[in-house]
């Protein structure tokens, strides 16, 4: 949970959103490339090339 001022959480949501639309951007960009679609599933982000997953650490990609 953010502790911080609200003004600052407003322009970290602002800054979360604008690269919100940059991973879309990328994801539909994957599709475009007609290998087969990105599936979005339990905490994952697959496709037969590559998954995406969460860890403790962050996001990792496994090719």
């Amino acid at each position: 949970m953010y502790t911080g001022r609200p003004e600052d959480l407003r322009r970290k949501q602002q800054q979360a959103a604008a690269i919100a639309v940059e991973i879309t951007e990328l994801l539909t960009r994957i599709d475009a490339l007609g290998i087969g679609p990105v599936l979005p599933a339990q905490g994952r982000i697959s496709h037969d090339a590559f998954e995406i997953r969460r860890t403790e650490r962050g996001w990792t990609v496994r090719a």
